[in-house]
């Protein structure tokens, strides 16, 4: 019995090192995986043979000393003591600054496995091994359900993807190439003055110049050579030179942030901008390509990149971005680099500070350009919003435009045309919407046959930006219709509808709590969708937000006045030979109105478009009709002293001249066509004589 439950002794069979050797092969392992396996294997561990004990490797015994101090007085001891004592500091110090390299506090050395990966757990191993085989990253080969068959092949957990090697990590160092010479091409053409700057000054975009304009891809494309050579061969270990030469340059400028050197290229393209003899146009070209390329940069290579750093140098598995601030000491470690290599981001105060010098630059810069412009003066009142008034009238004669300062009746003319809905009725004469419903109506008319113009060059936007969105002709063609459908009879004409009915049936309607409520909204519209410069005594303190759906009508207005302004002069210039017009591919055609509607009938008329042979009915005409027009609206809602702003407030719907309650309707005029027949025959026999 004491022979089979004593101890039992096994043979010392194997060689020192065997089972430490065994080990290693088997890669880190945890307890609970260590039992299971040894429940599924069995058998016994054998002992190894005790290693020969090398004794003169043993540190020698330490030696005390004791010091008198013979011949030396007391102060004397004293000094040596303090030389002793800041030698120790100082030792102590140089200790910690070499602990120190990394700038934190530098961890216990993890162990590493022979291919140089540190051992981690098992868990974290298959949570980076699962991110490297996911959509998102696509670094290894992912087998689906035979993922089994990379534990049959030698190294089979740890190959990458031959595509990734072969076509996703040349793309990588191409990008990242661009990345590189744009900053070096754009810190070429600066000026001495400003490269000055980029050598000494401390702020963050001038650092980061300095600090990509000194990289280099050239070990970096010498060591990608070694890999492509045998993609089907690479594993996560073999790309520890590529990773940590990336790494070590990028991670330099991530802390900047993502959103902040798009900002930069931005900056220094204004900064750029303000010296003489500038190319404006290589400068654009530079910024933009610059920004397209960090974005790539961020989201495919730090990001895309980021799992094989972190099984290089992380004991844990993290998610991107947190990755980099978990694990900064770590990584910094691995790549060599201390926190003083690293660009960080600027205080927010200076970003602020920074963005509204620049913001109150931009407005001094665009009010100086409009001064020194009159036709880029918002509402200003010019020779064309004249000859747009004419045109008004030529179209509709004696409906009012040339009487606008007197605030005419609009209602009986246009009623019979337009058929507008109910609302549209109630607005007073002294209502400044009168006018702007019924000008938007027409030229959504005549904007109809503009859709039927093929714009070879569409202002892009640059030059007009509200509420950060930038604005475009086709978008202004294709949304003109919701200021009238949208803004103006679904919301305006509900609400002054059941104002007016209220008031209709409750003569004190307006003085109670829910009247004003409703009154405040329709003035608050009116200023936020119609009319800027609207003043009204408000009501009560609630202010209704502002439905910023669409970009302001006054803002839309004027930014068609300028594109077909413009156009108008292009065609001016091509009129004599009817050559090629810049911005329109079909300027001398005649125009044409998939349905017809009151104003194109009109123009038909005006300008002979059923004539034989040529004809002034041409999209050059269209787009200048359209021009004086638009004009016309934007003098009349953004200019300041336009008769809009001349009356009051009070005067929002019709009042009955019998009882002083709300009137609903005024008898419509019916002599609108003998009228413009009229017209045109007095203009035939004016231009006979």
């Amino acid at each position: 019995m004491s022979d089979e439950f004593g101890r039992k002794k096994v043979e010392q069979s194997w060689e020192p090192g065997t089972l430490d050797a065994t080990r290693r092969a088997i890669g880190p392992i945890d307890k609970e995986e260590a039992v299971r396996m040894t429940k599924l294997l069995g058998g016994e561990i054998l002992q190894e043979k005790s290693a020969p004990i090398d004794y003169s490797a043993f540190p020698q015994k330490e030696r005390h000393y004791s010091h008198r101090a013979n011949g030396r007085s007391a102060a004397d001891v004293a000094s040596l003591s303090a030389n002793n004592s800041q030698t120790k500091n100082s030792n102590s110090s140089s200790e910690q600054k070499k602990g120190d390299k990394y700038g934190y506090v530098p961890k216990t050395a993890r162990k590493r496995e022979e291919n140089g990966l540190p051992e981690i757990a098992s868990k974290e191993r298959g949570l980076m091994d699962k991110l490297m085989m996911s959509e998102d990253y696509k670094i290894k080969p992912n087998f689906g359900i035979f993922n089994f068959v990379r534990y049959l092949k030698k190294n089979g957990t740890e190959l990458l993807r031959p595509g990734y090697i072969s076509y996703d990590l040349q793309n990588h160092l191409d990008h990242y190439q661009s990345f590189i010479t744009t900053v070096k091409s754009l810190i070429q053409i600066c000026p001495e003055t400003y490269k000055s700057k980029i050598v000494s000054s401390q702020d963050a975009k001038f650092k980061f110049l300095r600090t990509v304009g000194g990289w280099t891809m050239k070990n970096l494309k010498i060591l990608a050579l070694d890999v492509q050579e045998h993609p089907e061969e690479v594993t996560v270990a073999m790309m520890q030179p590529i990773v940590k030469t990336v790494y070590k340059d990028l991670l330099k400028i991530y802390y900047i942030g993502e959103n902040a050197i798009p900002r930069f290229f931005k900056e220094i393209y204004s900064d750029l901008m303000k010296y003489p003899n500038s190319d404006q146009k290589k400068l654009i070209m530079l910024s933009k390509q610059g920004i397209t390329e960090w974005l790539y940069v961020y989201t495919q290579i730090i990001k895309g990149m980021y799992p094989l750093l972190m099984r290089m140098c992380s004991p844990k598995f993290e998610y991107f971005p947190a990755f980099f601030t978990e694990e900064t000491a770590n990584i910094l470690s691995f790549l060599g680099i201390s926190k003083f290599d690293i660009i960080l981001p600027e205080k927010k105060e200076d970003i602020k500070a920074a963005q509204q010098k620049a913001e109150q630059e931009r407005k001094q810069k665009e009010e100086e350009r409009k001064k020194n412009n009159p036709e880029l003066q918002r509402g200003k009142h010019t020779e064309i919003v004249d000859a747009g008034i004419k045109l008004l009238e030529r179209l509709f004669p004696d409906a009012g435009f040339s009487r606008l300062d007197s605030m005419p009746d609009l209602y009986p003319y246009f009623q019979p045309i337009y058929e507008f809905r109910d609302g549209y009725n109630l607005l007073s004469p002294q209502n400044p919407m009168q006018v702007v419903v019924t000008l938007l109506r027409i030229i959504e008319d005549l904007l109809q046959g503009c859709r039927n113009i093929v714009f070879t060059e569409e202002d892009d936007g640059s030059q007009f930006k509200s509420n950060k969105r930038t604005d475009k002709l086709s978008v202004a063609l294709n949304e003109w219709t919701v200021y009238r459908e949208e803004l103006f009879e679904k919301k305006y004409c509900e609400q002054l509808c059941d104002f007016v009915n209220q008031q209709y049936s409750q003569s004190d309607f307006k003085n109670s709590l829910f009247g004003k409520k409703l009154l405040t909204s329709i003035l608050w519209q009116t200023k936020y969708n119609f009319l800027p410069h609207f003043e009204f005594e408000q009501l009560l303190l609630e202010k209704p937000a502002s439905d910023d759906k669409y970009i302001p009508l006054c803002l839309r207005t004027d930014f068609l006045r300028q594109n077909l302004t413009s156009l108008s002069k292009e065609i001016d210039r091509q009129a004599g030979t009817k050559g090629l017009v810049l911005g329109i591919s079909n300027p001398w055609e005649k125009y044409e109105f998939d349905i017809p509607n009151p104003v194109s009938k009109r123009l038909d008329v005006l300008l002979g478009r059923k004539s034989q042979g040529e004809s002034a009915a041409t999209n050059a005409n269209l787009i200048k009709y359209a021009m004086c027009l638009v004009s016309v609206l934007d003098w009349w809602i953004n200019n300041v002293e336009s008769p809009a702003y001349s009356g009051g407030s009070e005067n929002i719907y019709r009042i009955s001249e019998k009882d002083g309650g709300p009137a609903f309707s005024v008898p419509v005029r019916d002599d609108q066509n003998r009228l413009f027949a009229e017209s045109i025959k007095n203009l035939q026999k004016t231009s006979k004589n």
